[in-house]
């Protein structure tokens, strides 16, 4: 059985930014919320394309935020998890710079007309993995650099 590793921040933010789906944890109401999202990264935040009114929406700006993102191997007994730590933001698509908007979106899992960005500038990048000799990122959809 392998022993849980931490990883240190420059491995967390290789993983993070050659990702495209992860959860968003936030307390709405009250009560913890997990929000299944795809995402992209820009600068140091993660950026998230969500509907108005919804619970990124109502509840992520100006609030501590989480994104955990992970790849599990079952058959090899491998897997690692990230964790990106800081408050939501609501930036009004006329507030976005212009490399910002360069930035290709997230994929898009429902098509609408109208849509509200939430970033999310990561304050604390923290992860784990179990399991060695075996390339991290393997298997990750995207490898994004601009920063």
């Amino acid at each position: 059985m392998s022993a849980l590793e931490e990883l240190d921040v420059a491995e967390c933010e290789r993983l993070l930014r050659r990702g495209v789906f992860g959860r968003i944890v936030l307390v709405a109401g009250g009560r913890p919320e997990i929000v299944p999202v795809t995402y992209t990264t820009h600068g140091d935040a993660v950026w998230v394309r969500t509907s108005p009114g919804s619970l990124l929406d109502r509840y992520a700006d100006g609030e501590p935020v989480l994104l955990e993102i992970d790849h599990v191997d079952h058959e090899r007994g491998h897997g690692w998890s990230v964790v990106a730590r800081g408050h939501g933001e609501r930036v009004p698509e006329g507030e976005r710079s212009d490399a910002e908007r360069r930035t290709s979106g997230p994929p898009r899992w429902v098509r609408r007309e109208d849509e509200v960005w939430i970033q999310l500038r990561w304050e604390e990048l923290t992860g784990r993995r179990t399991g060695s000799g075996w390339d991290l990122a393997a298997g990750l959809p995207v490898d994004r650099i601009g920063r």
